[in-house]
């Protein structure tokens, strides 16, 4: 039996809006008055709470006791109140402790009053989230006849599916067929692991490989015929051979063979099949809150004397379950969606949400203060969501994958208040003109294998290591400004010993560009340069020598003389076979030094934020969301960009289109597994 001091005893925790606070009597060796203090949650529902506590309290003499279901932020700081006086009157030292602060980003959880609730809906499986992994996993989960409830906050008339189209897969029919080379699954898997330093989770990596070949065989046997006809494989169903099908750069390995089919185009048809089959779209509906209640369970666990004898106790730890979503309609009206088997977030990154950004992007927040800018900008531009399905998550238990986070690099949308858009960077497509459907220009080389120089002339890398990401990665480490890059007419040999790394130079799709062409127009148009749109600036130029060349450039005599002189280092290190310089992989040592001659200029004018972010909430291999002790939260599942565990420290990845080939994969392998509880 416990032995208490007996005496008046006081704890205060932090509940859902302010401090709960508990006064407590024990004499001999019970609690005899409980006092407590929850006058600033909310009424109705944190006030109700507190007398209905204070009775399973008193009965149970313990703080294990189960929670009001409702107001489980004010229990559980019920709870640690007792928790802490039971301690203290046990004589057991008090443990230093900090009230948890709830970050600003993610503020409280709400709390709706029952009355509020207008309807309720009863599913087999609801779905936050209706995009590219919401949709696959709501298809897979009704062709096994689940009632699925999709929850999807944009309107059904003007819905646009995310991303750019690019879909990642590993050896479909539909990829072998068109030409893709076949992949050694267990390279690949390597290949990843490598790439993110073992920080994503290699089973979902696996699931990954396994499984998208399938699925992309899926889609183009249940896509219309009209949309399937106009997909390709991104390097691979090209008129040039630039490209390699497979190969490897400074033991960095990429893979050709990524689909390119307009999901947009499919979705309607794939929806209007599921929902024949028992699923259900609710358009313009947004979540608001996960409905779930705690509980303990029994767990054992040990610990290790001094001499390393091993000793094993039980301990009660708290639990999660989720049962439901609370979410808002278009007319502003709670809807309680309650589900039988499991609930799942696929709502999307939190890119445009800048507190969040600013605080869970520490890398890009730290290049920006590096940099002397306002981290108060930061935010993905172009596809970024808002985050609630992490945050409906972390308010019932979950915690957030510790990265390093990362995000979509290059980003699509480019602006600048010094620069013309067409000199801004973004991806190695050298398309003479600006891209105004996307608002900026497709114009500049990064991440194919020239030479590229500072702003003084100078070489500054090895071009080549990791492709767009590796000059990335360098230029937002240095001083902002113009830089440069000079190739030859030995370019088509220099892009087929290169690699297909993500957004390098784009064949297959409907913006490929005739290289030959392309700068064949540059040669033609002599000191004008290539063609641009009006108001636009002149940044790219062909001349059969190199000094016509570096004139053409409008650079400075300092300028042409440190390029010429790094150039002829460069063509030294391809004679000796080596870069002592950078190490620039050997088979990439091609001189520079047989005319025609191109040249570019292009501005690193601020670093970049992406296009979507890549990290949510940890999950486990069968994608369930984790709590704090990486127990499973009963019955609540995230995925696409909601999820953790996929990406870490840059998008750099073996195949292009790995964010939608991960998240469409996995959201059509999780509604499978759905479909079998």
């Amino acid at each position: 039996m416990a032995s208490y001091k007996d005496g008046n005893y006081h704890a205060e925790n932090q509940g859902m809006h302010d401090l709960v606070k508990v006064d407590a009597k024990i004499k001999n060796n019970k609690i005899v008055e409980l006092q407590i203090d929850a006058s600033k949650e909310t009424k109705n529902i944190g006030q109700l709470a507190a007398p209905k506590m204070q009775a399973k309290i008193l009965a149970a003499q313990s703080a294990d006791v189960d929670v009001i279901s409702g107001a489980s932020v004010t229990s559980n700081a019920i709870k640690k109140d007792i928790q802490e006086i039971i301690n203290e009157a046990s004589g057991k030292p008090a443990q230093s402790k900090s009230i948890k602060k709830t970050p600003d980003w993610l503020g409280n959880e709400p709390e709706i009053d029952s009355e509020e609730i207008k309807k309720v809906i009863h599913a087999d499986i609801v779905i936050v989230g209706g995009g590219n992994a919401g949709t696959m996993c709501a298809f897979a989960a009704s062709e096994k006849h689940k009632k699925v409830a999709v929850i999807e906050a944009q309107a059904e008339d003007n819905v646009y599916y995310y991303g750019m189209h690019d879909i990642a897969a590993v050896n479909s029919d539909f990829q072998l067929e068109n030409g893709a080379p076949k992949i050694k699954k267990s390279e690949f898997i390597a290949e990843y692991q490598r790439r993110t330093h073992n920080r994503t989770d290699p089973m979902l990596v696996k699931q990954f490989v396994d499984n998208s070949g399938a699925m992309i065989d899926w889609l183009m046997d249940h896509t219309a015929p009209e949309v399937v006809n106009k997909a390709c494989l991104l390097n691979v169903t090209s008129k040039h051979d630039y490209l390699p099908q497979g190969w490897e750069i400074n033991k960095f390995t990429s893979w050709t063979g990524a689909v390119q089919i307009n999901y947009n185009a499919a979705a309607p048809k794939l929806i209007a099949d599921a929902e024949k089959q028992g699923a259900k779209w609710y358009w313009e509906t947004k979540g608001v809150k996960l409905i779930h209640e705690s509980y303990s369970v029994e767990e054992q666990d040990e610990k290790t004397s001094e001499n390393g004898e091993v000793s094993f106790f039980s301990k009660k730890v708290p639990h999660q379950k989720v049962t439901g979503v609370i979410a808002k309609d278009k007319n502003g009206q709670f809807i309680e969606f309650l589900a039988n088997d499991a609930v799942v977030l696929t709502g999307g990154d939190y890119g445009g949400n800048p507190q969040m950004y600013e605080a869970l992007q520490d890398e890009k927040r730290n290049v920006y203060e590096a940099h002397g800018l306002d981290t108060e900008e930061l935010h993905c531009p172009s596809f970024g969501r808002d985050g609630s399905g992490i945050k409906m998550a972390l308010w019932a238990g979950a915690t957030m994958d510790p990265g390093p986070r990362c995000a979509v690099d290059p980003q699509v949308i480019l602006n600048s208040d010094k620069y013309a858009t067409n000199v801004l960077r973004w991806g190695s497509s050298f398309s003479g003109q600006p891209a105004p459907e996307i608002g900026a220009s497709r114009f500049n080389p990064w991440g194919s294998p020239f030479i590229y120089f500072d702003s003084n002339g100078k070489r500054f890398t090895d071009e080549t290591v990791l492709g767009v990401f590796g000059m990335r990665e360098r230029v937002e480490r240095s001083k902002p400004g113009r830089y440069f890059a000079i190739w030859d007419s030995q370019w088509p040999e220099l892009m087929r010993r290169s690699i297909p790394e993500h957004f390098s130079v784009p064949t297959g799709g409907d913006e490929e560009v005739d290289l030959y062409q392309e700068f064949q127009s540059w040669l033609d148009r002599g000191a004008k340069g290539a063609k641009t749109n009006p108001g636009e600036t002149v940044s790219c130029w062909g001349a059969q020598d190199l000094d016509t060349l570096l004139t053409y450039m409008h650079l400075n005599e300092e300028q042409k003389e440190n390029i010429k002189a790094e150039i002829a280092k460069y063509n030294h290190f391809c004679e000796q076979g080596e870069d002592t310089d950078f190490g620039r992989d050997p088979k990439l040592l091609l001189p520079v030094n047989k005319g025609p001659f191109f040249g570019m200029y292009f501005v690193e004018d601020k670093p970049m934020t992406g296009i979507v972010t890549l990290n949510g909430v940890n999950t486990d291999s069968e994608q369930r969301v984790v709590d704090s002790n990486w127990n499973p939260i009963d019955n609540l599942y995230a995925c696409g960009n909601n999820a953790g565990e996929r990406f870490a420290i840059e998008y750099s990845t073996p195949m292009q289109g790995l964010t939608l080939g991960m998240a469409m994969t996995l959201g059509w392998v999780l509604g499978y597994q759905l479909a079998q509880k």
